[in-house]
């Protein structure tokens, strides 16, 4: 059913909004559709948090969902996951039980993958690119297998889909304190030098809420992320009265803060410390073409290289 929402602050700028699971219109001009409208007068609103989790589908049940409402309390409406990949062989098995297990989360999810870089070969990344993984994360255990590591042939095999492959370099635990980040200074521009993902190094912290260009590097973005015509209508309202706001463009809404009420595709997720959305509404969300929308790193400038329109006929024929 469409909702019309007046009064919408978002960014300092008020909009008027008509929304079903999508945001089907915004204006800051002219009049809504015929109907009833709300009044978001007294509220800011922001979109929903991603955040980054590792192996959520492990959890056992009382535990995964304790992780949950935590997770939503925080205004989170979206997870992007990582399920462990040990060999090839086992590629579809842990895959599908990565899956089911997610399967009663209340709000989305994306699920990315981690291996071992020994496991990072073509096959293994067409496999990625045929079940839709927008994420890889090559786990590098010793020195000796990163300096023998050659990327050529599987970024080759990563074109079309163009999945985020991103270095772990677990083996810098060994190094002695004082040198570790000096040492990952440097094998993170070697890492870019090899045609990894090595920017996005920082974004693997479990629990954290993943910045805009992770998000567009990895597909989830315009989908999730943002509050614009075509988006899931995912959503946060905090108090605009709230004494502790924070600049416009940073990342975080309010330091420390928890939303008043969220919204997931349209329906209320939580009100106050209330959840109220059902077990298993959440969806297993099909990336079906990482980074088109892209940061211009050359000049610093996050401007989008792709049209919002063009997205979207896309994403029409991938369904």
């Amino acid at each position: 059913m469409k909702q019309l929402y007046e009064n919408v602050s978002i960014n300092g700028t008020r909009y008027k909004l008509a929304t079903e699971s999508k945001i089907t219109y915004k204006t800051t001009e002219g009049r809504l559709e015929k109907g009833i409208s709300c009044s978001f007068d007294r509220f800011l609103m922001k979109p929903g948090k991603v955040l980054f989790v590792e192996e959520l589908s492990l959890k056992p049940e009382d535990e995964f969902f304790d992780s949950m409402k935590r997770y939503i309390m925080n205004g989170a409406t979206t997870i992007l996951t990582i399920t462990t990949i040990q060999d090839e062989r086992t590629f579809e098995k842990e895959l599908n039980r990565s899956i089911n297990g997610l399967a009663k989360s209340p709000i989305d999810y994306v699920i990315g993958i981690r291996t071992d870089a020994s496991q990072l070969t073509p096959e293994f990344i067409r496999k990625c690119a045929r079940y839709r993984i927008p994420l890889v994360i090559a786990e590098f255990k010793t020195e000796e297998i990163w300096n023998d590591s050659v990327f050529e042939w599987t970024i080759q095999a990563n074109f079309p889909y163009g999945a985020a492959l991103i270095p772990d370099f677990s083996f810098l635990k060994t190094f002695q304190e004082d040198k570790i980040e000096q040492e990952r200074l440097r094998l993170l521009s070697e890492a870019q030098v090899k045609g990894l993902d090595a920017c996005f190094y920082q974004e693997l912290v479990s629990e954290k809420e993943l910045s805009s260009d992770m998000l567009k590097r990895t597909g989830i973005y315009p989908m999730k992320g943002c509050l614009a015509s075509g988006a899931d209508f995912d959503y946060n309202l905090y108090l605009q009265n709230s004494s502790n706001q924070v600049e416009e463009d940073q990342i975080l809404d309010y330091d420390g803060e928890d939303p008043i009420i969220s919204g997931l595709r349209g329906k209320l997720l939580k009100v106050n410390d209330k959840i109220v959305l059902k077990v298993g509404y959440g969806k297993h969300l099909t990336i079906h073409k990482p980074s088109f929308f892209t940061a211009n790193d050359r000049n610093n400038k996050r401007s989008v290289r792709r049209s919002f329109g063009a997205w979207s006929v896309l994403n029409k024929l991938s369904r």
